[in-house]
């Protein structure tokens, strides 16, 4: 990312090419996670999301203050939907520890186990249904146009 600093470019140039690489790599994150759901992509696409968020506060001065602001909101949704998929990744991940859980009984981590598999099925279809509707609707690239815009 750091590769487009140039000492003789100016803030607002150095942000606007920031922000495009990371709505690029958003597109590219989207389409990887719509493609297959497993948790190393869901995990990519949520730490795309949260860069972009950052960068839109960070360089938010020198981008279209309305623009920002209501880009960094649906973002803001989005990472809710990616962290219902993610936290349950997580404890997942946690519950396959035994060291980590050893008061379980096997049973009892099976169980939890398919609660936490059937909830997580419930929130990637949420998250898949809103990926879905952010590719049909081109909205990266309006954002990109909206938050190009100079003036």
């Amino acid at each position: 990312m750091y590769k487009h600093l140039n000492p003789e470019q100016n803030l607002a140039g150095y942000a606007g090419k920031v922000v495009e690489t990371l709505l690029r790599s958003m597109a590219f994150e989207i389409q990887k996670t719509l493609k297959s759901s497993d948790p190393d992509n869901v995990h990519d696409l949520r730490v795309t999301c949260l860069r972009l968020r950052h960068a839109l506060r960070l360089f938010g001065k020198l981008l279209p203050a309305k623009a920002a602001r209501k880009v960094r909101g649906r973002l803001a949704k989005l990472q809710e939907l990616l962290a219902g998929v993610r936290n349950c990744d997580i404890a997942l991940q946690i519950l396959g520890h035994k060291s980590i859980a050893p008061s379980l009984s096997p049973a009892r981590r099976r169980v939890l186990a398919g609660k936490l598999g059937q909830e997580r099925q419930r929130a990637g279809r949420a998250m898949r249904l809103r990926l879905r509707k952010m590719q049909r609707s081109d909205v990266l690239a309006r954002w990109r146009s909206r938050l190009m815009a100079t003036g």
